[in-house]
């Protein structure tokens, strides 16, 4: 393997917090997250407030055995049981085979800055996954990108659409899922891995009740050795420790709504638009009744579903949060608050979209007197496959060139440095001597009769059409004579950058993996990242 770096605009907001940009870095609380100085300011912080810490563990402990955790999680698991024990967090929601590229890179993240800041501070240090069991967009994670015709094409799993509960209670039958596996797996090509881990994969789907089981195992399985915590947020056990929290949400929901919109204010009076979508009276809370969804409002008489249909007041809300709190469930605002109560978060790791949403939340942190996590950009990696590394040479190109600026100006300039047969001047020749000539024809017309004209020009458009045609025709067939090399171009950019897209945002690491071979993910775990502000190519 080998690392190349480089400055990739991910975002413009992104870009600017990177580096330090005092317009964006004063909406948090910790300015410099790339520096080790600020783990032991926010080690500091943490030491003034208290978390569940048993009830947490026991919960993690036994979250992780029921998924086939390693004997390293669960002893980085007693990490958090000590009262100077910190974690470093990151999460996504529960994809298929993983979900995208994107999803390998948090997790990488998780484990290797928690290793840095252990080493850093002398405390325990671990690495905690937050699985977004509660989210319920099943069309964000029932399906898996490969590589088709030169696209990017979807293969979903269909059962998924309907799916109004959260993803930790959609149940499924393995066995229907089996059929999606297995053209999955046909598409990403035979190799002399495939067979292996498409039994290693089926065995993993049979264990599995859920999406989300079956995303935790397969994490479990590539990076538990390395300790890494999973733990599901929409798991009922999960909910039984998270009561006192729901209840002071409840009891604070419209001062945690005024600083959230205050919050808002104050990024759009400094020229950035919504990072979050504000309505009004929005309790950023959900309640599940008869198995959906509904999120909340406040109105006069407590609160409300959107629609109407559906009302709860504060005192029988506050009641089911203490009998029920399986059936409540955060919001983008209130969650990062909720794994603040829950967890001492040394450091979140964050993508784009999530540096910006958090960009939002500081006032609702004061409003109980906490602060933000750092939040560190989590590693951003595109992989270069052997096949695509020889076809940039064969161009004379590199990953860089394509991931900046794509790869149609390249292919146009090495097409026209190619042609097999110049046409372009030689058509150009035949179609001004003929118009040349032809102005004689016209003269000649005219003279005759003036109403032969406009027969002339009819006659004339007509001739210059035929002419085009056969330009047409004999570009199609020069076109056909360098397809293959032209293809060879498009191949590139499918891999690297489909649909103009970061790789890591479509495809799934089993097509790598298919490719490469058990050992890619435990290489790019153990490769020596830096976090700063730019993007890792990898050369595999």
């Amino acid at each position: 393997m080998r690392l190349e770096e480089m400055k990739l605009q991910l975002s413009p907001f992104l870009e600017r917090y990177s580096s330090g940009d005092s317009d964006v870095i004063h909406f948090f609380d910790y300015k410099e997250p790339f520096k080790p100085e600020e783990w032991a300011k926010r080690q500091r912080e943490l030491k003034r407030h208290p978390f569940p810490r048993k009830d947490l563990t026991d919960y993690l402990s036994s979250y992780n055995q029921r998924i086939g955790s390693s004997a390293k999680t669960l002893d980085n698991i007693q990490k958090l049981k000590s009262n100077d024990g910190l974690a470093v967090v990151g999460g996504q929601q529960a994809g298929l085979l993983t979900g995208p590229l994107l999803v390998i890179y948090k997790c990488i993240s998780t484990i290797q800055l928690a290793k840095q800041a252990e080493k850093e501070l002398g405390v325990p240090v671990a690495p905690v996954f937050w699985i977004a069991g509660e989210d319920h967009d099943m069309d964000e994670i029932n399906h898996v990108m490969i590589p088709r015709n030169d696209t990017a094409k979807k293969i979903s799993l269909k059962a998924a659409g309907a799916v109004k509960s959260s993803a930790s209670l959609w149940r499924w039958n393995p066995e229907e899922v089996k059929p999606w596996l297995m053209e999955v797996f046909r598409s990403f090509g035979e190799t002399a891995f495939t067979s292996d881990f498409l039994a290693q994969t089926e065995r993993f789907l049979s264990q599995s009740d859920s999406i989300v089981t079956f995303f935790a195992k397969l994490l479990s399985y590539w990076f538990s050795e390395e300790g890494l915590i999973l733990l599901d947020s929409g798991d009922p056990e999960f909910k039984k420790i998270q009561t006192d929290f729901l209840e002071m949400m409840i009891r604070n929901n419209e001062d945690i709504d005024i600083a959230f919109r205050s919050q808002t204010k104050l990024l759009n009076e400094s020229g950035f638009k919504d990072p979050i979508e504000v309505q009004e009276n929005n309790a950023h809370l959900f309640f599940t009744k008869n198995d959906e969804r509904i999120l909340l409002f406040r109105d006069e008489k407590g609160f409300t579903s959107k629609e109407g249909d559906f009302s709860i007041s504060e005192a029988e809300l506050m009641t089911e949060a203490a009998l029920h709190p399986e059936k409540f469930s955060n919001n983008v605002v209130t969650r990062p608050l909720m794994q603040e109560f829950l967890l001492p978060v040394l450091s979140f790791i964050a993508g784009p979209g999530e540096i910006s949403y958090w960009a939002s939340l500081g006032k609702v942190f004061h409003h109980f007197d906490r602060k933000m996590p750092i939040l560190t950009p989590r590693l951003s990696v595109t992989l270069v496959s052997r096949r695509t590394q020889q076809l940039l040479e064969s161009k004379k190109l590199n990953a860089v060139q394509v991931l900046e600026e794509g790869i149609e100006n390249y292919k146009r300039e090495w097409f026209d440095k190619n042609r097999p047969i110049e046409t372009n001047s030689s058509i150009e020749a035949v179609r001004s001597d003929f118009i040349k000539s032809y102005t004689q024809l016209v003269k000649l017309a005219e003279e005759i009769d003036s109403k032969l004209l406009p027969v002339a020009e009819q006659n004339l458009n007509r001739i210059l059409g035929e002419i085009n045609y056969m330009e047409q025709k004999m570009e199609q067939r020069v076109r056909k004579k360098v397809k293959l090399p032209l293809a060879e171009f498009d191949e590139i950019m499918l891999d690297l950058k489909p649909g103009g897209t970061l790789q890591e945002r479509v495809w799934n690491v089993y097509q790598y993996i298919n490719q490469e071979g058990p050992y890619l993910i435990k290489n790019l775990i153990e490769y020596p990242f830096v976090f700063n502000e730019k993007h890792k190519i990898i050369y595999l």
